[in-house]
C-alpha cells in the first residue's frame, strides 16, 4: 500500500475587482499624518522612524499618534473616525 502526504492550499484569490485605491495626495508637504500602531512590540518605533524619513524627505506636517492595542481585533470604529477627522492621510504598521 502507497501512503503519501496530502497537501491543502488555504489561501484564496484576492478579489480586486470589488477594491478600492484611496484618494493619494499630489505631495505630502505641510499634511497632518496619522501613525497608527496596531499593539504589537515595535510598532509604535516603526511608525515614527517611517514619520521621520517622510518628513524629511516629503516635508510633512503634524503627527498624531494612536495605537489601537490589539493587533488581532480590527481598529474601533471611533478611532478611525477621529483620526479621519485629524488627519490628512494615515499609515499604520504592524511590529514584532
Amino acid at each position: 500500500m502507497v501512503e503519501g502526504i496530502r497537501v491543502l492550499d488555504p489561501t484564496i484569490d484576492a478579489n480586486s475587482q470589488n477594491s478600492l485605491l484611496a484618494i493619494r495626495p499630489e505631495s505630502l508637504n505641510g499634511l497632518t499624518v496619522g501613525l497608527l500602531a496596531n499593539g504589537k512590540k515595535n510598532s509604535v518605533e516603526i511608525l515614527r522612524y517611517v514619520y521621520e524619513i517622510l518628513k524629511d524627505d516629503h516635508g510633512l506636517g503634524a503627527v498624531i499618534e494612536d495605537n489601537k492595542g490589539n493587533a488581532s481585533r480590527p481598529c474601533p470604529p471611533d478611532l478611525l473616525e477621529k483620526l479621519a477627522k485629524q488627519c490628512d492621510v494615515i499609515i499604520t504598521a504592524s511590529g514584532d
